[in-house]
């Protein structure tokens, strides 16, 4: 196995078998944010294969309170369904600013959904224990079945639907720097560019 410094924006490549592969997560995290080289994603169904189709109907638990979440709840409003993971480095990063934009964004009728993978919930819970209270609407997938209709390629992977339940966008990984990108595409959507 080849081995580097670890790098702060670890990413988790998904491949075609990337639903076992994530009940593995925890080595999956360890090899990835060790700097184990990973292969690229490679996948006959594509995610950014779901850029210009309606999103799949979607539902998964609520983080918090006890309903479930269904997307199609949510269309009319501009939103970014993001995937993540508690033991994923760049998710950590990505979700509190998630969060701010979150707050900042809502009145704008944009919604933004954090789904997390963690199989434990209680991985997820630990993590959103870091805020005292979160603004954006948080589900959890145990099981990927949602994750498996959207076959993200890279944790975290974020998908911009517009008001008609259209993807937009697919932001697949995250840095620092994309956080400004994604608040772009959701205020364009939003004021109708």
């Amino acid at each position: 196995m080849n081995t580097k410094a670890p790098s702060r924006h670890c990413e988790v490549e998904l491949s075609g078998t990337w639903r076992r592969a994530l009940t593995f997560t925890g080595a999956m995290a360890l090899a990835a944010c060790g700097g184990a080289n990973q292969p690229a994603a490679s996948s006959g169904s594509d995610s950014s294969s779901l850029v210009g189709q309606v999103v799949p109907d979607a539902e998964f638990t609520a983080l918090q309170g006890k309903e479930n979440i269904k997307l199609s709840s949510l269309q009319g409003k501009v939103v970014l369904l993001d995937f993540w993971a508690s033991w994923c480095a760049p998710c950590q990063e990505e979700l509190p600013m998630l969060d701010e934009m979150s707050a900042r964004l809502k009145s704008k009728g944009v919604e933004i959904v954090g789904v997390s993978i963690d199989e434990n919930k209680a991985d997820a819970e630990h993590f959103l224990k870091r805020k005292s209270s979160w603004s954006l609407t948080l589900g959890h997938d145990p099981d990927q079945k949602v994750a498996e209709q959207f076959k993200p390629p890279k944790m975290p992977t974020s998908y911009v639907i517009d008001r008609n339940g259209v993807v937009r966008q697919m932001n697949a990984g995250f840095e620092r720097a994309d956080a400004k990108k994604i608040e772009a595409q959701l205020v364009d959507l939003a004021s109708g560019s």
